[in-house]
């Protein structure tokens, strides 16, 4: 009987420890945790073998109950309380694509890193502590023949938990899930941690990380969809003229919407008016979007792809995962048109993969804020003003009809920190102090962004080239934690109603022209964007754009999976767009019948231009620094954060202007000058070489 009980703790009580506190921090809620095992047992009891197998590896390797314990506490502990920070401001819990991101990471944390409170850092004080107490006095006997195991048991116990491991992550034995009914909810992941746990729903996502071929897909299937639609669809009406090549910008806004939508609250001065008075004159609507208050990049796919993110894994980031392969795209697309493609981001080249992913896309460049000069910062960020009469610029050097694809930073959550109180727009309602002071720093940084709208289209105005821009946001704001604003003015109730996921995922959209007439309220999916822009513009798209300009009459919105009723949308009516997805994303391409077009461009390049030295100039010896000498390079294209670079090392350089850089060498470099190669170059945040210049030889060059 003493050995039965000696077993009861490492084999049931300790585990069960572990996977409560882990549910109670994931969940912040004793109820939901209780109740749990009532609602969900098989998912319960598959958690509670995970959290086992997690106790048993490290028992296994360390022969040390109690320090494997402490470990497994720690670092399940750890991981529920980011996923339910996660879940706060996002809306979905830690997932295994998270640490996909890499490099993203930091940023992320500094994010989340503003709404660590009080609260937060008792919390996980407490967690260290109940660590240290637990790992401490733990009634555990040291020489128990149940808790210390000889080498054979210790490989045993290991070879099990690994074993019970895989067949919980993935999807084998078949009949193991399917005899418990045991279901990864993808199209729901915050649904999915809670029905699941956040262990089994951490690992059942690990299979996600590729995507499975879907059933039906082949090249018979992928024809006789072209073969259907062609025999159907063969012609679409278009409202501009063949003949006419406008210039296209679509601008992403950051977190741009309406606040004047929030019931119950008014502020001193409309934050949009220019923006309201395009929406009664021109093309305007709203736009479904897969993301709210984060993921920019999931509705930037949508957007430029015409893919949808409904059919990937919920809460996964294409970017990061699957635009692994050059992928169509608008810029693709006007690019074999006669565009100049460019994108342009007004922060890190490197964050989600942008550098890597716009060339994939068939962009010629890509402007990220390494290449700003100079440039006005708001709130930490980019100013969009500054990215508007950049975008005036572009146009004004372009000879050729130019397509860019614009995001901004500057309205960036969190909004804790703000503007000055002289010139933040005042709010007034019935909100907390901090929730009016967030939903105020929110409101002057969609003014700003309508005043930024505003200085494009009067320029356009004047302009006789024919013009097009699309302005719209990725998401709706995270205005504080746990939807706190949304919540004091009653806007979100946590009903989980379709009316309430539409509320919380649609943000408003404008097309404005200088030579198109305008159409009346038009409702768009983020997928459906791209195909209809090509549409109102009178271009040529792809058999892809064509079919789904088509589905966009049939089905303007694509929600989650759990609401397709809610849209019409019958099961099984949009397995062709997946099918036709999977081919262009993942599968052969069939689609392209053995033609694909040609979509990378040889010469990406991130950059406005590629900086080029003219000429080197010897100024004066600087005797103050003790025989040195100051060179002069003059060139072009050149930005702050240039360096000039000898044999590879570089040298302290300032910068001038965009056509000067100036170095200063020591006398032993400058007997030498005739011999040696100079090269100026741009590093990134991450210390990656971004652009370079031509090399020149000095003694040709210098004067």
């Amino acid at each position: 009987m003493k050995k039965i009980k000696s077993y009861l703790v490492p084999f049931i009580i300790l585990p069960l420890v572990l996977l409560f506190l882990t549910e109670l921090v994931q969940r912040a809620s004793l109820f939901s945790v209780l109740t749990w095992p009532v609602l969900h047992l098989p998912e319960f009891l598959v958690s509670f073998m995970l959290v086992f197998c997690f106790l048993s590896i490290i028992w296994a390797l360390t022969n040390n109950l109690r320090l494997s314990f402490f470990v497994v506490l720690i670092v399940s502990l750890l991981f529920a309380l980011i996923s339910n920070i996660k879940q706060k401001f996002l809306g979905e819990p830690l997932l295994p694509w998270d640490f996909v991101l890499g490099k993203e990471t930091t940023d992320i944390i500094n994010y989340f890193s503003s709404f660590i409170n009080t609260k937060v850092i008792l919390f996980i004080v407490f967690i260290i502590l109940l660590g240290v107490f637990l790992f401490r006095y733990l009634p555990l006997k040291k020489g128990n023949s149940v808790y210390k195991c000889g080498v054979k048991k210790r490989v045993v116990l290991f070879v099990l938990a690994v074993v019970l491991i895989s067949s919980i992550c993935t999807n084998y034995p078949i009949s193991f899930k399917k005899s418990l009914g045991l279901e990864c909810i993808t199209w729901d992941q915050k649904l999915n941690a809670r029905q699941n746990g956040l262990m089994l729903a951490f690992c059942n996502n690990l299979q996600w990380l590729s995507i499975e071929e879907p059933e039906g897909y082949n090249e018979a299937r992928i024809a006789e969809i072209v073969n259907n639609y062609l025999g159907t669809e063969s012609e679409l009406p278009v409202v501009g003229s063949a003949s006419v090549k406008p210039n296209i910008i679509v601008i992403m806004n950051e977190a741009f919407w309406d606040p004047c939508l929030l019931p119950g609250v008014s502020f001193n001065r409309d934050p949009l008016p220019f923006i309201h008075a395009l929406q009664k004159k021109h093309t305007a609507g709203s736009l479904l979007v897969p993301v709210f208050g984060g993921a920019t990049v999931n509705t930037e796919f949508e957007v430029l792809t015409g893919h949808s993110t409904q059919f990937l894994p919920g809460g996964s980031i294409a970017y990061a995962q699957y635009v692994r392969k050059p992928v169509e795209s608008l810029a693709s697309i006007l690019a074999e048109q006669g565009y100049k493609t460019t994108a342009l981001h007004s922060y890190h080249n490197w964050f989600y993969r942008r550098d890597e992913v716009f060339r994939n896309f068939g962009f010629a460049n890509f402007i990220s804020s390494e290449f700003f000069v100079e440039p006005e910062l708001k709130r930490y960020y980019i100013s969009d003003a500054e990215v508007s009469q950049l975008l005036i610029e572009e146009s004004k050097e372009s000879k050729e009809p130019f397509f860019v694809f614009a995001v901004t930073m500057q309205n960036h959550g969190p909004y804790g920190v703000g503007y000055g109180e002289e010139t933040r727009i005042k709010v007034e309602g019935d909100l907390s102090p901090e929730s009016k002071y967030i939903l105020e720093n929110y409101a002057q940084g969609v003014a700003d962004a309508d005043k930024s709208l505003q200085m494009l289209v009067e320029y356009f105005q004047k302009s006789e080239q024919p013009t097009i821009i699309v302005f719209f946001g990725d998401h709706l704001p995270a205005l504080g934690e746990d939807y706190q604003v949304y919540r004091e003015t009653n806007f979100y109730q946590e009903n989980r109603s379709y009316e309430e996921y539409q509320k919380m995922h649609t943000v408003p959209f404008i097309l404005w022209s200088n030579y198109l007439p305008h159409e009346a309220e038009v409702k768009l999916n983020a997928s459906f964007l791209g195909p209809y822009l090509l549409h109102r513009a009178g271009l040529s798209g792809s058999f892809y754009t064509d079919y789904l300009f088509s589905l966009w009459q049939k089905a303007p919105l694509i929600p989650k999976q759990t609401y397709y009723p809610k849209v019409g949308i019958k099961k099984g009516s949009l397995t062709e767009y997946q099918l036709l997805q999977y081919d262009l994303l993942f599968g052969k391409n069939y689609l392209y019948q053995g033609e694909r077009p040609s979509i990378v461009q040889e010469e990406y390049f991130l950059g406005r231009k590629k900086m080029e030295i003219k000429s080197v100039r010897l100024l004066e010896e600087k005797k103050a620094l003790r025989s040195k000498w100051e060179l002069e390079i003059t060139g072009k294209n050149f930005v702050p954060g240039c360096r000039v670079y000898l044999k590879d090392k570089p040298l302290t350089t300032n910068f001038v202007d965009e056509s000067h850089l100036k170095v200063v060498v020591s006398e032993r470099i400058f007997k030498q000058l005739d011999k040696l190669t100079i090269q100026v170059k741009l590093t990134d945040s991450l210390r990656n070489i971004i652009a370079t210049s031509n090399c020149a030889m000095l003694g040709k060059m210098l004067k």
